[in-house]
C-alpha cells in the first residue's frame, strides 16, 4: 500500500502563486467586495470628524454615528481576515499543504474514533 506524503511547507514556487492569487483577489475585492466597504465607511467617518472639528457644536451629534461606523469597520476588517484566511487555507489544500495542526486534529480524531481499551475481565 502506498502512502501520500503531506507537505508542512510551500515550495518557493507554490509561496509565490499563493500570494499571487491572495494579491489578485484583494485587488478584485478592493473594487466590490469588503474592502470597499470599508474604505466607504472609512471616508464617511474622515468626514465627520473634520465636520466636527470645524465646527464644535456638531461633535456630540457626530459621536453616535462616529462610534458605529468604527463598530461596523472593526466588525469589516474581521470578516476581511476570515476571508483571506479561508481563501488561503483553500488553496493549500489544493496544493496538498497540511499544517501539523490539521496532522494533530486527525491524530485526535482517529484516537476518539478507535474503541479503546476495555478491561472486561
Amino acid at each position: 500500500m502506498m502512502t501520500q506524503t503531506r507537505k508542512t511547507d510551500l515550495s518557493p514556487v507554490e509561496a509565490i502563486l499563493v500570494e499571487r492569487a491572495l494579491g489578485e483577489e484583494a485587488r478584485r475585492n478592493a473594487h466590490s467586495g469588503t474592502m470597499a466597504r470599508i474604505q466607504q465607511l472609512t471616508a464617511e467617518r474622515q468626514k465627520l470628524y473634520a465636520a466636527s472639528a470645524s465646527h464644535p457644536l456638531l461633535g456630540p451629534s457626530n459621536a453616535g454615528r462616529i462610534k458605529a461606523l468604527g463598530a461596523e469597520i472593526d466588525r469589516l476588517w474581521n470578516v476581511l481576515r476570515r476571508e483571506r484566511a479561508m481563501r488561503r487555507v483553500q488553496l493549500e489544500r489544493a496544493l496538498n499543504v497540511r499544517s501539523d495542526d490539521d496532522d494533530e486534529r486527525d491524530s485526535a480524531r482517529q484516537i476518539m474514533e478507535t474503541p479503546g481499551d476495555t478491561d472486561a475481565a
